[in-house]
């Protein structure tokens, strides 16, 4: 499956298969977001702005995004 995640340093939002912990890019640790992939392809080009800017904003990424450890509990 095809998982969105985010690197705080590169500012990207990847799409990656599996749950990965290491950016591809710069190899910094990894957010994996709640929003799905299904969901992220239907969105228009200004939601993919507003959801990155969500996610380079700490406080805001920090409502989107899931535990490693629970990936299907959101962090509280």
């Amino acid at each position: 499956m095809l998982y969105l995640h985010f690197c705080p340093k590169c500012n990207r939002i990847h799409i990656l298969s599996g749950h990965r912990k290491q950016c591809p890019a710069c190899d910094n640790r990894l957010s994996e977001l709640s929003v799905s992939y299904e969901k992220y392809i239907k969105y228009t080009l200004a939601e993919r702005e507003v959801l990155l800017s969500n996610c380079i904003n700490p406080l805001s990424r920090h409502k989107i995004e899931l535990s490693y450890v629970d990936r299907y509990i959101r962090k509280p």
